[in-house]
């Protein structure tokens, strides 16, 4: 009878071995062993069941016209066939190694095996290389053979390409290290342990630390202390140490900062206690945030604001206080304009800000900024927490703005203010500039109006404006269409006394002073300076004859004028009778 077998393998990952086995003897019955012969053929068939070429068993390709013969390095690498016999009533499996000198297409291999008859019989054929010692690099197995005596009959057996994971353990320590799927059960008795798997396998290992050991981590082809991954020819290393005594440091946080540790295990907030050896020392930092302030430890024997060293020996617990940071209020200036100009404040913060600056000042504060036009910009003024032209004073009671406006430079021209005469005054200027007084000279905008008013001190008069476009006694406006020069006259005031004339008596008449003033009736009353010599003359009218001054100081004069040395205020009497009359 003629069957086909196969394992059901992928084929894409395997190396297909055709084997025609052909067994001799009678049947087992009676437990009788048979010579098994089989010929192996390395199968240039394969190629016939791929569809995607791929590293296992593109080795095919080097008997196909265009392949690349570099591909069939994955066969040439055999250098021996073994073949195992196992099933039902074998106790010891039949096993058999024969050595490859020519495993390329075609090339039979035969085998000779000495192996009980039955059914459901195992075949496993392994493929090794040339290493010292051997490694295998193929296997596959074709299960349920029928093994009797008789015809031969034809076998396919799908050899699937194998790597290598090899797990070693270090340290002081024990444990155990195990993979899945299964195959590598290094126990704490185990040094080292290797064990092969099917090509396209992900093998993870796992290591679990016996009770007083701790797996410190992976070396090799893996590192950290999580699963290790294999996927190809692999060794690694599992260090277990022995547990160390381990003592708990706690860091508190009060107010806002943070805490780190070296050896590291603390970063607090976040994590604020951690174990360390006992016996170990233990370095903690703190660091303040949000404009805190660190203000000291406390806990574990530290104290100060350097670093806290903490002795591990026996639970350890530090406090870091941090002290927040004091409320503050922003002023902000922002300078305006198409002027230069600096704003700086008093206290200092704010320092010859040209263009946006902002400073922070305690609650309550009174700070006084002051504007400073630069290369010929005149101050235009506050905005925001202050206004007008003077200084600016921002009480720190919230977040302030302030905005300076300073205006480019404009043509000018020039009031120059002269002042004559022997009296004393002052003028000054809207807007302000002229102040004479001690300025006499300033600058103002070409077209612009400048009023000028001047004020006469004690004992002096203002006589009126003399030269230039103004005139009189009244303030003056003066156009500034170029430089104008304006003359104020200022005199003293006289010493003056006063002459008071009245007549008297039925007559009519006159009376005049020869230094003018004085025509009574009409004017009966004048001021004369002082000293000045005044003579009064009397003219009857009509019918009427001058009878004579009366009283001082013309009686002594009669009839005759009356010449009076004006020292003092003085008042004289003229008497007019009628023609005929006493």
């Amino acid at each position: 009878m003629n069957q086909r077998k196969s394992t059901g393998l992928p084929s894409m990952w395997g190396l297909l071995l055709v084997a025609v086995l052909a067994a001799c003897g009678s049947d087992s019955s009676n437990g009788q062993t048979v010579t098994v012969n089989l010929s192996l053929l390395v199968d240039a068939r394969q190629a016939l069941h791929q569809s995607i070429p791929s590293r296992v068993f593109a080795w095919i390709e080097r008997w196909f016209p265009g392949a690349t013969p570099a591909w069939a390095q994955a066969v040439t690498d055999i250098a021996s066939i073994q073949v195992e016999i196992t099933g039902p009533g074998i106790a010891v499996p039949a096993t058999t190694t024969v050595p490859v000198s020519d495993p390329t297409s075609g090339q039979q291999i035969p085998v000779s095996i000495q192996a009980p008859v039955g059914a459901n019989r195992t075949i496993t054929v392994s493929a090794f290389n040339a290493a010292s010692p051997p490694r295998k690099i193929f296997g596959g197995t074709l299960p349920n053979v029928n093994l009797t005596a008789g015809a031969p009959i034809d076998l396919e057996i799908t050899l699937v390409r194998l790597f290598t994971v090899t797990v070693n353990k270090e340290g002081d320590g024990s444990g155990t290290v195990t993979s899945s799927p299964g195959g590598i059960n290094c126990d704490p008795a185990c040094a080292t342990q290797a064990q092969q798997f099917q090509e396209g396998t992900t093998v993870s290992l796992n290591a679990a630390a016996a009770p007083g050991s701790t797996f410190a981590g992976w070396s090799g082809a893996c590192s950290g202390t999580a699963a290790c991954t294999i996927t190809n020819n692999a060794t690694v290393s599992a260090r277990f140490n022995v547990a160390v005594s381990t003592d708990q440091l706690t860091v508190n946080l009060a107010g806002t900062g943070t805490v780190t540790s070296n050896p590291s295990g603390i970063s607090c907030p976040g994590t604020c206690a951690a174990e360390f050896a006992t016996g170990t020392t233990v370095t903690l930092t703190a660091t303040p945030t949000n404009g805190s302030t660190f203000t000291g430890w406390s806990g574990a024997g530290c104290t100060g604001t350097g670093p806290c060293v903490v002795a591990i020996v026996g639970d350890q617990t530090v406090t870091a206080t941090f002290t927040a940071a004091p409320v503050l209020f922003t002023l902000t200036v922002t300078k305006a304009g198409a002027g230069a100009g600096t704003v700086s404040s008093d206290p200092p913060g704010i320092t010859a800000c040209a263009t946006t600056c902002s400073a922070n000042f305690a609650p309550g504060i009174v700070v006084t900024l002051t504007a400073t036009p630069q290369s010929g910009s005149t101050f235009a003024g506050w905005g925001g927490a202050c206004s007008g032209m003077g200084s600016c004073q921002v009480t720190m009671d919230a977040n302030r703005s302030v905005t300076a406006t300073f205006d480019p430079p404009i043509s000018l021209s020039v009031l120059t203010l002269q002042k004559t005469g022997t009296g004393v005054g002052t003028v000054t200027s809207s807007p302000a500039g002229i102040d004479c007084g001690p300025t006499c000279v300033a600058s103002f905008a070409t077209g612009s109006t400048v009023t000028l008013t001047a004020t006469a001190a004690p004992g002096s008069t203002f006589i009126g404006w003399t030269a230039g476009p103004c005139t009189g006694t009244q303030p003056c406006p003066v156009v500034m269409s170029t430089a104008q020069t304006i003359v104020a006259q200022f005199d003293l005031v006289p010493d003056t006394v006063t002459l008071s004339v009245n007549t008297s008596g039925p007559g009519n008449g006159t009376v005049t002073s020869d230094q003018g003033g004085i025509s009574c009736p009409g004017v009966c009353s004048a001021s004369f300076l002082r000293g000045t010599v005044v003579t009064l003359t009397a003219t009857p009218i009509g019918n009427s004859v001058f009878a004579g001054w009366r009283g001082a100081p013309c009686e002594v004069f009669g009839t005759a004028p009356c010449a009076i040395t004006m020292n003092d205020n003085f008042s004289a009497n003229a008497r007019f009778e009628r023609f005929g009359g006493g």
